[in-house]
């Protein structure tokens, strides 16, 4: 299934109302091991949440294969300065919103290089990444 515009605005406004303090991180190596290379914490990760844009939608919603909700996935470029320089990492992020409970809502994702070609469709003109 792939969302329309609306539905992925719809879906970040919802990211944008959760608290940051309910978002919680995937403790995959994979993402693990890329925020220790950038040298980003927690932080870092929700402010990158907050600047997703429609126009970084690449599919879904897909059901959850680990649980409950719906899947989204991103693609972002995200920057890192070294040695005063910027650097700027593709990255992938897969989101999951659900409802707990206890009736709040929490952010489930990855967040690390794409392992796949990514086409966001919604960027102007449609881009493609290749791994």
């Amino acid at each position: 299934m792939s969302a329309t515009r609306l539905q992925v605005q719809g879906f970040l406004k919802q990211l944008a109302a959760a608290n940051p303090k309910e978002i919680i991180l995937s403790r995959q190596r994979k993402t693990l091991e890329f925020l220790d290379e950038l040298d980003f914490d927690m932080r870092d990760v929700v402010k990158e949440l907050r600047q997703l844009r429609v126009e970084d939608f690449s599919y879904g919603p897909s059901q959850n294969d680990w649980g409950v909700g719906w899947v989204w996935h991103f693609g972002k470029g995200v920057i890192q300065w070294a040695e005063g320089k910027q650097v700027v990492h593709r990255v992938y992020i897969k989101l999951c919103l659900v409802l707990s409970k206890d009736g709040r809502k929490t952010t489930c994702m990855s967040f690390h290089p794409p392992e796949k070609t990514m086409t966001v469709p919604f960027s102007r003109p449609p881009v493609r990444w290749s791994v």
